[in-house]
């Protein structure tokens, strides 16, 4: 792991359609002085800029998703993809401006956001990275899901998902940005038809979902848990590499990196949205020196 903080060299840009608004959105990443953190700029038809700090303290409930929001009630929703390419790149310090309510999908994992700010390259700043270690047992359970934070000298994950009809996938091992810039930053996100995913019905809800899904942008699994992508998965356990990219995209919510083990099952962003409120206002995490 980096020891100092890193920005970006220079502005990189991306446009194309939001996954649960469906509608297009563009956003450009922005060099950062030290001690930025990763702000993002919600940028409406008249040029009105609302400015929002990407924190568990700013965060918002939406549906399958992470979502910050400002005081004014100014939201961007399904940041977390980016997010964990700026943990995979070490990037600390960012302004994203955005021109929609949503960022883009892409093809429904990090790795467009990685390549492009590998391409561009990294700053190294001067001053240290936040490092928050957990320094005590903490959990959060909502019946059949949970996940708990554990004092450990690394950052560690063990966890366990349960797709609809497909029994449990686990996946346990050390995380460090590179490891997960190779091996999990293109994993894809992934739903079943059946459950609604492409059928338009949220379109009359008051929190559109899914809209923008389709076969560029998604694993789709049919009634009988197939692949119907053409390309298939780009890994046997995809399904589950996704759950932990979108774990170390919320993780980032934190205001730095976090050393400790988290153990979970059925993880969902608002579960651990509310591990990180938790553990700071019960003190169970820290800054380390």
């Amino acid at each position: 792991m980096f020891h100092t903080q890193r920005t970006i060299k220079d502005t990189i840009s991306f446009s194309g359609k939001g996954l649960h608004t469906g509608k297009k959105s563009n956003i450009s990443i922005h060099p950062a002085p030290e001690e930025t953190g990763i702000v993002f700029h919600s940028i409406d038809k008249f040029g009105k800029n609302s400015k929002i700090l990407a924190h568990w303290k700013n965060t918002m409930r939406l549906p399958l998703c992470t979502t910050i929001v400002s005081p004014q009630g100014v939201y961007i929703r399904t940041i977390e993809h980016l997010m964990a390419a700026f943990y995979a790149c070490g990037i600390d310090n960012a302004i994203v401006k955005v021109k929609g309510k949503e960022l883009p999908i892409l093809d429904g994992s990090a790795a467009p956001y990685v390549k492009s700010i590998v391409d561009v390259g990294t700053v190294v700043q001067k001053k240290p990275r936040k490092i928050f270690k957990v320094n005590r047992k903490i959990e959060i359970d909502e019946g059949e899901r949970h996940i708990i934070f554990e004092p450990a000298k690394t950052l560690s994950i063990e966890i366990t998902i349960i797709p609809k009809n497909m029994g449990k996938q686990r996946w346990s091992g050390e995380i460090t940005p590179d490891y997960f810039k190779n091996n999990l930053s293109h994993a894809r996100t992934f739903g079943h038809y059946q459950d609604g995913l492409l059928a338009q019905l949220s379109r009359f809800t008051r929190t559109p979902v899914c809209l923008g899904a389709n076969k560029k942008t998604v694993i789709i699994l049919n009634k009988k848990n197939e692949v119907i992508n053409k390309e298939g998965l780009r890994m046997p356990d995809e399904l589950i590499k996704h759950r932990i990219l979108d774990l170390m995209g919320d993780l980032l919510l934190s205001g730095g990196h976090v050393q400790g083990k988290i153990t979970t099952l059925g993880p969902t962003h608002w579960l651990t949205h509310k591990l990180l409120k938790k553990s700071f206002f019960e003190n169970a995490i820290s800054e380390l020196d």
